[in-house]
């Protein structure tokens, strides 16, 4: 190989797969779309559920899908003839989570919140278009809940990624506001109009509000967490039952104590803290 060779980036390729590089590799893409596809709200796949995600023939989903089975990646429910994700999906998952230095450094903090409030609290960073839940302490009085770790909204739908929007550059969550998936999870859910309208509010007030806009059943204030250079690493907030509080309390009682967490975890955070969703 010339010294030329060994300096020129990877081509683009010119075989279909748009300004993906040569490098890239199909059917390891195939596979992780698959596994990608699982969530708590399918913890189990179809074939054709596979074949859908993967955007490849039924045929072609269930060698895949033999190959995942072999490898410890899925299993197959002898029942359903359906796959749900095997051990070796889930302890990759864990060791990932375990590598966040975010959730760690705010576990102490997030158990506090939830001790003071009786509220289930969670923390969630950006990904791209989506905010992903990295770490949840549920109240130990109302456990109930939705969107657990590893699961995902668009960044512009709920509370938590608002107020991670606010905080970045504005060119930055104007153009994220507008890639998201424009998703009505819930009659309430913001659209990406007024998802843009709302982020001065929230820089103004410090939190973003979720009233009922990703489930009917709750209500939650969220707060940003700023690392030491000011950008934001994640958010944490507090969701709570529509039965149990209003709007106008929730802001008057519950956003303040959002607020001073999130203060406090920014405070020990260091700069480009791993677990980060920023970019």
């Amino acid at each position: 190989m010339t010294a030329r060779a060994k300096a020129d980036p990877p081509q683009q390729s010119t075989t279909g797969e748009g300004d993906r590089p040569d490098y890239y590799i199909a059917a390891v893409g195939r596979a992780l779309a698959i596994l990608d596809a699982f969530s708590p709200q399918r913890p189990e796949l179809a074939l054709r559920d596979m074949a859908a995600a993967a955007d490849v023939s039924q045929p072609s989903a269930l060698r895949i899908g033999y190959t995942l089975v072999q490898d410890g990646f899925l299993v197959r429910n002898p029942l359903t003839k359906g796959y749900r994700l095997g051990p070796k999906a889930i302890s990759v998952g864990m060791a990932t989570l375990n590598s966040l230095a975010l959730p760690e450094i705010a576990e102490p903090y997030l158990v506090d919140l939830r001790d003071r409030t009786g509220e289930t609290v969670k923390l969630a960073i950006h990904h791209g278009t989506t905010v992903v839940f990295v770490s949840r302490v549920p109240s130990l009085t109302h456990p109930a809940g939705t969107h657990y770790i590893g699961s995902s909204l668009p960044v512009h739908a709920s509370g938590l990624g608002r107020a991670i929007l606010a905080h970045l550059p504005e060119e930055t969550a104007l153009r994220l506001i507008e890639e998201s998936a424009e998703a009505r999870i819930t009659s309430r859910t913001l659209t990406k109009a007024q998802a843009r309208k709302d982020l001065a509010l929230v820089r103004e007030r410090g939190y973003a509000v979720n009233d009922q806009a990703t489930s009917l059943e709750n209500r939650a204030v969220a707060a940003p967490l700023l690392d030491a250079n000011g950008r934001p690493a994640g958010a944490v907030n507090l969701s709570m039952s529509v039965q149990r509080i209003t709007m106008a309390e929730m802001e008057r009682t519950m956003a303040p104590l959002v607020v001073e967490t999130a203060r406090a975890i920014s405070a020990v955070l260091p700069p480009n803290v791993q677990g980060a969703g920023w970019s």
